[in-house]
């Protein structure tokens, strides 16, 4: 073992990076980092509805333009289609028959997607805002740009509420507005608009002219298209709440090849997979019922108030699952606080407690999810609590570029001193309940196929996370220049050697 009075010095030193970025294939850009949507872009990528820019870049925070926003949307509808589009003759001065963006135009144009400035031309080449690209979205999930409002004086407000309402701002730190929309943004909003049910007119009425004003007659509301099919369903089961059909989504129906599994991640957080012609994307967090998350020591009535009262009284056959590092056995049961690890029991969430309660600490993360369960009675809740920790990883040796891997040593701290010696599965046996316990190491082959590990070197430090046997995020540690460790407590069962 490494002399471990120079491993608890480092793991003082360490910046616990705590914000877990979701476990895909993303996809291989220089520019990966800069990229803050990541699923976004893996799924418009894969699916080949965005390319990069050239020299293996994405260009993330560049602006998109109408051009390109006219060529996205059509190879949204068309797929691979697209590229057998041609024209003769366009309906704009600026946009020659000959340009690339010219086949793409014009079919947008053509269903309304888009439009000219009014004085003849497109300016394909303009800069676009977001309520710009919200309402080509709007139209090609179905909205009437006529009937409902998109145009004329104050267009931007029912493209706003209609857009937050399909969900067209979901994921965005910012809701889209009047500043040009970056290529990543427009990837998050794609892809909303490919989970957005679809929509149509049973009958858009007839208008007629009368001095000048135009009046609408029969004028129906839009409704959702739908199916009773199950097996369509590839990208969400959603149902109308007045019968069993199905709504179809624009990817359901424009984008077959794609598909969105729901289930759940390692740590046993729901989540989600996309895949394209069923080669499969990357898995993604469900964050849709995550209503609180901690990184330091949880309370009883930190747990309270973030479930609620009512959760509370109406969780389903009263349990709390408790995941950590993703070992489903600490599932435990609220009346006979039975269960193999016994976390901490459903009674033990309540208002008085000011107690942390086992498995969360400073350092660790700590995330709550209530899922609302419909029933025929009553309405019920799933209560899950999920804990993940924080590990510090050493490389043992040069990454082995013929096997593709890295072996790496993981220390952790294991509950009693006889699973150090008798069991060195960390993972099952060294979870953390507030107590103290032996500092020790295992050995951990990380495979490059999910984690790029082709630069590591021998005595590489790294933060991982791990669940299922597997490391499952690797991040090289924040150094933190100039610190001082004022005090120093050592557990009495800690050896320093």
């Amino acid at each position: 073992m490494r002399n471990l009075k120079k491993v608890l010095a480092l793991v003082l030193a360490l910046v616990m990076s705590l914000s877990l970025v979701t476990i895909a294939n993303a996809a291989d850009f220089s520019d990966n980092a800069d990229i803050d949507y990541s699923e976004a872009v893996d799924v418009m990528v894969a699916a080949g509805i965005i390319d990069g820019v050239g020299n293996n870049s994405f260009d993330p925070n560049g602006t998109l333009t109408r051009e390109q926003a006219a060529k996205l949307i059509t190879y949204m509808l068309l797929g691979e289609n697209s590229e057998k589009l041609g024209v003769e003759g366009t309906s704009f001065n600026d946009v020659a028959a000959t340009r690339w963006s010219a086949p793409a135009i014009e079919y947008c144009a053509s269903l309304g997607i888009i439009d000219g400035a009014g004085d003849g031309n497109f300016y394909p080449a303009g800069k676009l805002t977001g309520y710009a690209f919200a309402k080509m979205l709007l139209t090609a999930i179905g909205y009437d740009s006529q009937l409902e409002g998109f145009t004329g004086a104050g267009w931007t407000i029912p493209v706003a509420s209609i857009g937050m309402e399909v969900g067209l701002d979901n994921g965005l730190e910012k809701m889209f507005g009047s500043a040009e929309i970056s290529r990543q943004e427009a990837a998050q909003m794609a892809l909303n608009a490919i989970k957005a049910p679809l929509v149509q007119y049973p009958n858009k009425g007839n208008s007629v002219s009368v001095n000048g004003v135009v009046v609408d007659f029969t004028s129906q509301q839009y409704e959702y298209i739908t199916t009773t099919i199950a097996r369509q369903q590839t990208i969400s089961d959603q149902k109308l709440s007045n019968s069993d059909d199905y709504t179809i989504e624009f990817g359901e129906k424009y984008l077959p090849k794609l598909e969105l599994r729901r289930e759940t991640d390692a740590f046993g957080r729901p989540a989600y997979t996309w895949a394209y012609d069923k080669k499969e994307i990357g898995n993604y967090l469900d964050d849709t019922d995550l209503v609180a998350e901690f990184t330091t020591k949880v309370t009883g009535k930190d747990l309270y108030d973030a479930i609620t009262k009512n959760v509370m009284e109406h969780l389903e056959d009263k349990v709390i699952s408790v995941y950590i590092d993703g070992e489903t056995e600490s599932t435990v049961d609220g009346k006979t606080g039975t269960g193999v690890n016994k976390i901490f029991t459903v009674d033990e969430v309540k208002r008085t407690n000011n107690d942390g309660v086992g498995g969360t600490e400073k350092g660790v993360l700590t995330q709550v999810f209530v899922t609302r369960i419909e029933g025929t009675r009553e309405t019920t809740y799933d209560v899950k609590v999920v804990i993940i920790n924080t590990y510090l990883a050493i490389a043992s040796e040069d990454y082995d570029s013929k096997n593709g891997e890295v072996d790496v040593d993981v220390f952790a701290l294991d509950v009693t001193s006889e699973n150090t010696s008798k069991n060195p599965d960390y993972i099952k046996n060294a979870i953390a309940k507030g107590k103290t316990g032996y500092v020790y190491s295992t050995s951990v082959t990380v495979e490059d196929e999910n984690i790029d590990v082709s630069a590591v070197k021998e005595d590489d430090m790294f933060l991982v996370t791990v669940a299922d046997g597997k490391v499952q995020t690797m991040v090289a540690p924040e150094v933190v220049a100039d610190a001082t460790i004022d005090s120093f407590k050592k557990g009495k069962d800690v050896p320093v050697e």
